[in-house]
C-alpha cells in the first residue's frame, strides 16, 4: 500500500499538484526495496501446472473466501494425486479436484481447507515458502515442515483484460482499457 501511495505522491508532484502529499521518511524507501521480494497476490494469480509432485494443478483466483476458522484470503482450486493406483477395474480416480482458501505473507503462501480436508487433501494444506528467480513463470513451493517440495510453471494461456489477453506473466490492470502490465508495476488508471 505504502508503494503506491509514494508513487501517487510522485505523480501529485510532477503535475504541480502537491498540496496534501508528503514523502514518508527512508524506513518507507527500505519497504520498497524489499517488496521485489514479497510476493503478491497478483503475480501468483492465475493457473500454476506442476511439474513433478502430487499437485498436478494449482488455480489461484481473485475471488474473496475464508475458512470455517476465520482464515480470509481467495479461493483456489487443486489438482492432486490421490495415491490410488489400479491393478483391476473398477477403480477409484488416480486424481482428484480439491478447493480451499489461501493467503500471502511476505514469502509465504498459505493454503487451508474451508472446513474438514480429507486425508489426501490434507497431505498439501499449509504454509510453504515460495522460492522463484522471476515470481512470473516458475516457482517452487516448500512446506514449512519439510514434508513436501513443488515445483511450478505458470500457464501460458494469459488473462482475460477487457477486450484483450494478457500475455504470460502479465497481469491485467485496467480492465476497461485493456492494459496489462508485469506483476507490481505502475498501471493507469
Amino acid at each position: 500500500m505504502k508503494i503506491w501511495k509514494v508513487l501517487a505522491c510522485s505523480m501529485f508532484a510532477a503535475a504541480g499538484m502537491t498540496a496534501g502529499c508528503a514523502v514518508e521518511p527512508a524506513a518507507d524507501q527500505e519497504e520498497i526495496q524489499s517488496a521485489d521480494e514479497a510476493l503478491t497476490y497478483a503475480s501468483l494469480k492465475g493457473t500454476w501446472t506442476g511439474v513433478d509432485g502430487i499437485i498436478y494443478s494449482l488455480d489461484l483466483t481473485k475471488d474473496h473466501a475464508s475458512t470455517m476458522g476465520g482464515l480470509k484470503g481467495y479461493k483456489f482450486s487443486a489438482t492432486i494425486d490421490t495415491g490410488v493406483r489400479c491393478i483391476m477395474a473398477p477403480c477409484d480416480a488416480a486424481s482428484t479436484t480439491v478447493s480451499g482458501v489461501y493467503k500471502v505473507d511476505g514469502s509465504k503462501l498459505t493454503l487451508a481447507s474451508y472446513d474438514k480436508p480429507t486425508a489426501t487433501f490434507a497431505k498439501i494444506l499449509g504454509d510453504y515458502k515460495v522460492a522463484s528467480k522471476d515470481k512470473v513463470t516458475k516457482i517452487k513451493l516448500t512446506k514449512s515442515d519439510g514434508t513436501l517440495t513443488e515445483n511450478f510453471t505458470k500457464d501460458a494461456s494469459g488473462e482475460t483484460c477487457g477486450n484483450a489477453t494478457c500475455g504470460a506473466g502479465l497481469v491485467c490492470c485496467n480492465p476497461v482499457m485493456g492494459i496489462c502490465t508485469a506483476p507490481g508495476m505502475f498501471c493507469i488508471m
